[in-house]
């Protein structure tokens, strides 16, 4: 089965994380790659359907790269231990994510870890229409599906506003961003793309409210 066979050259890289054991196994690299591509190529043609808006013309351009920068993060293993797949509407904006991964399953969205101009645009954003993105994160459908991500946060004030701002936990936030646990079970079924869809049209909502922030503003 393809899907089974991505989280198994995804362990047996994790447990054997060198240039050496990729470059013996490259063709199985690339046959793994190939089943991503075939898994991910349908739903992003569905999810195109329902937003033409998105960016990548095909899965294959979706997909990060395998090897982990280690000019700035010179203490990470040579490889990542997942494959993870993007779709979005351009570079330096929220984009929606999928992550196939050997100690993490996930799908995804938001802005992760946004510089200083990018976060200044969302608190300003925050600010004028916080109750439009709590009721975002209050919505049944963003809820059924996602939890919103916290462990970025401040533990002060954000400079030039109030402790007691009526948003005052949203403004905190470094990372804008959600995200949703999901199992190999869910990603072996048979209904994994509707789930895939399903969760991208639950926070698109998010995804509008930061892009209109940081392009609007």
């Amino acid at each position: 089965m393809a899907k089974q066979n991505i989280f198994k050259f995804l362990e047996a890289l994790t447990a054997n994380n060198s240039k050496e054991w990729m470059d013996k196994n490259r063709s199985w690299y690339e046959d793994t790659k190939g089943e991503v591509v075939d898994l991910f190529d349908p739903i992003l043609e569905e999810i195109k359907r329902v937003d033409p808006r998105i960016v990548q013309p095909n899965a294959r351009r979706a997909i990060g790269r395998i090897n982990n920068n280690l000019m700035f993060h010179p203490d990470r293993p040579t490889y990542k231990d997942h494959f993870g797949v993007g779709f979005g509407y351009g570079k330096g904006l929220a984009d929606f994510y999928v992550g196939l991964g050997v100690r993490e399953t996930e799908i995804a969205g938001g802005l992760w870890h946004p510089d200083s101009e990018r976060l200044k645009k969302v608190r300003m954003e925050i600010d004028y229409e916080g109750d439009k993105l709590s009721a975002i994160l209050d919505s049944d459908a963003f809820n059924k599906s996602f939890e919103l991500y916290k462990l970025d946060t401040l533990k002060t004030t954000p400079k030039g506003y109030p402790k007691d701002h009526e948003h005052i936990e949203l403004l905190r936030l470094k990372t804008l961003a959600a995200f949703r646990q999901i199992t190999r079970k869910d990603v072996y079924s048979n209904h994994f793309s509707e789930m895939v869809v399903e969760s991208y049209l639950a926070i698109v909502p998010l995804l509008d409210f930061i892009n209109t922030a940081i392009t609007d503003n």
